[in-house]
């Protein structure tokens, strides 16, 4: 494949990683990317190129079509999730400068969202992102996506070791390679370095890798557990194991294997909204499945990972010295203060040393709140933060003793809010808010949701139903892993007795990951023949959450007491509110979407994650 600027696909990769010797990120930045970019919009918005042809050159830029007309989402590939000063900045920068709502959004692949920016505007926001080591660069298209990594990757006691090195190696060996720029479809990857629980939602990854290590003839070997075709939207699979164990340097040339095996799979390519991964593994087992991959390994040679993986100066973390502060993170906050230590501070391995976890409400961050993490991140931790899959940030290597400081500096810009591990950090996804497929204004039940569970009192003080986790989408995708949740929703749309239309969600039970190994997460249970009206959820949650605390045993966690006493029961509560929207006015509220004005059409587009 030949690019318009004379290239081809191999030479533009091999420039790749020659720039990455001197590149200040994981991902190298292009000039001649953007240079091309400015002359292909231009040339698209002159009528010199049609959609189809532009369209998917733009999604392989990171740059995303919105349901609004004339503006797009960037997205902004941040591997690992992992985040320093200097990234905050720019992003703080680029949410005042170019994004009309002033803000950027945290995803579930802990990618930042920067929505409504015109086209012509997008190449600053590219080079914006460079200068500090940061890329848009496939983060959408049928291409390798966004790679997660663990918030606690180094300094979690339960790691076999740190994966992190070869997860930047597998980011770079698959950007702007030749076989990665069309597959049949996105390609979803992760690297954690625990396997007493998933920290980074394997199981629905299309490729995971999770440390290992074996002794043999008494020399210690590392390497990979390694899971393939995992997935949600309309069909959901959780991932199945294809080895056992990997070693380490072979682990890109089972990404090359597994990459190829895909991209060969034509008939995939008949129907692009059955064309993941985990579809292929159904058609065919999973043990024909590894037979392919096994004879493309037979033709690929060795990968000396160390080629690839990105130099530790981009990655490490510099922790404040201890021995010239307090021990002690004192100061007078009291139980505020105190239920913050409690429910968003987790002590690392390495000892004097903490994980503060910061929970903005639905992902959202402004620009002062970017600039004020980074000032957080250079005064108080190791240099970095990472995003998380919970829209979360985590701050690294906070001593004990300027625990006090980061809350009140984290109050300062108002993300200091206890319970990041909470029924309160409600996660979703945009909606109809910016996505062409979406159904519902999700991320405005998500606030309907917090605001009800703000009024809950002494329910909230009840220690299982603070364990439950709430996540909703405005399709039935998934991008707000709404099948894993212990009580998900995705959008639907009803008719009420007039023949008018009424944002609905459709509900899931028990899914479950995180707390438990890959092998015991779960996809909810979607509650057949239950529709319930958008405004009618945020209390049909608490029916539920009560129904739960008063009917459970001591210690019974929500999924376990679905497992006991089945989900009809619970069924019954959902049904019974769906029935009672049937008595409520024609053409009241419940024919308006949350934070919408205006009553409920359903507009669904034509959305490019297929494209």
């Amino acid at each position: 494949m030949t690019t318009k600027t004379g290239q081809s696909q191999e030479e533009i990769y091999r420039e790749s990683l020659d720039l990455a010797s001197t590149a200040p990120g994981v991902i190298p930045f292009m000039e001649s990317e953007v240079q091309r970019f400015e002359a292909e919009s231009a040339r698209f918005q002159s009528g010199e190129q049609d959609n189809l042809e532009f369209t998917p050159f733009r999604l392989r830029q990171g740059v995303y079509g919105q349901r609004q007309a004339d503006v797009q989402m960037i997205r902004v590939k941040i591997p690992g999730g992992i985040l320093t000063a200097d990234a905050m900045d720019a992003l703080g920068d680029i949410a005042e400068q170019h994004a009309p709502l002033g803000k950027g959004h945290i995803t579930t692949r802990e990618n930042i969202q920067f929505h409504h920016i015109p086209l012509p505007e997008c190449p600053d926001v590219l080079r914006k992102l460079g200068t500090v080591g940061l890329t848009s660069r496939e983060a959408c298209g049928n291409t390798v996506r966004n790679v997660v990594g663990s918030p606690t990757a180094g300094v979690d006691a339960e790691e076999i070791f740190d994966p992190t090195p070869y997860l930047t190696g597998y980011v770079r060996f698959g950007v702007r390679h030749p076989i990665t720029q069309s597959f049949p479809r996105k390609f979803k990857s992760a690297f954690t370095g625990i396997d007493s629980r998933d920290t980074v939602a394997a199981a629905i990854q299309d490729l995971t890798y999770v440390s290992q290590v074996r002794v043999e003839d008494g020399v210690e070997k590392r390497g990979f557990k390694v899971y393939v075709g995992g997935g949600t939207s309309i069909m959901p699979r959780l991932a199945k194991p294809l080895y056992e164990f990997l070693p380490e340097d072979d682990y890109l040339r089972l990404a090359l294997a597994v990459w190829t095996v895909f991209d060969k799979a034509d008939s995939l390519r008949k129907n692009r909204m059955m064309a993941r991964l985990k579809v292929l593994i159904d058609r065919i087992g999973l043990d024909e499945f590894r037979n392919l991959v096994e004879a493309e390994l037979a033709e690929i040679g060795p990968i000396d990972p160390k080629e690839y993986i990105a130099d530790e100066d981009i990655y490490q973390e510099s922790p404040p010295d201890l021995s010239s502060l307090s021990a002690s993170g004192s100061g007078n906050g009291g139980g505020e203060y105190n239920y913050w230590l409690e429910t968003n501070v987790v002590a690392q391995k390495q000892a004097g040393y903490n994980i503060v976890y910061v929970k903005p409400v639905r992902g959202d961050l402004t620009p002062e709140q970017f600039r004020g993490l980074a000032d957080i991140l250079r005064r108080y931790t190791g240099g970095r933060s990472n995003a998380t899959q919970e829209q979360n940030l985590a701050l690294r290597w906070v001593p004990d003793g300027y625990l006090h400081d980061v809350w009140e500096a984290l109050g300062a810009i108002d993300l200091n809010e206890p319970g990041a591990h909470s029924i309160n950090n409600v996660v979703s996804c945009p909606g109809t808010d910016s996505c062409k497929l979406g159904i519902t204004a999700s991320m405005g039940l998500a606030k309907a949701v917090r605001e009800e569970l703000g009024s809950w009192n002494g329910l909230m003080e009840d220690d299982g139903v603070k364990k439950i986790r709430i996540k909703m989408s405005g399709c039935p995708n998934g991008c707000g892993l709404h099948h894993i949740a212990n009580i998900g929703f995705h959008g639907a749309a009803i008719k009420g007795p007039d023949g008018s239309q009424i944002p609905a969600y459709e509900m899931f039970l028990g899914g479950n990951y995180g707390d438990n190994k890959v092998e015991d997460s779960r996809i909810g249970t979607r509650i057949p023949k239950v529709k319930v009206p958008a405004k009618l959820v945020p209390g049909m949650i608490r029916e539920i959450a009560t129904y739960y605390k008063d009917n459970r045993q001591d210690g019974e966690s929500f999924n376990s007491f679905l497992d006991r006493v089945g989900i009809e029961e619970l069924t019954s509560v959902a049904a019974e509110i769906q029935e009672s929207a049937a008595s409520k006015e024609v053409g009241g509220d419940l024919y308006v979407d949350w934070e919408r004005t205006s009553n409920y059409v359903l507009e669904r587009g034509e959305g490019e994650c297929a494209v």
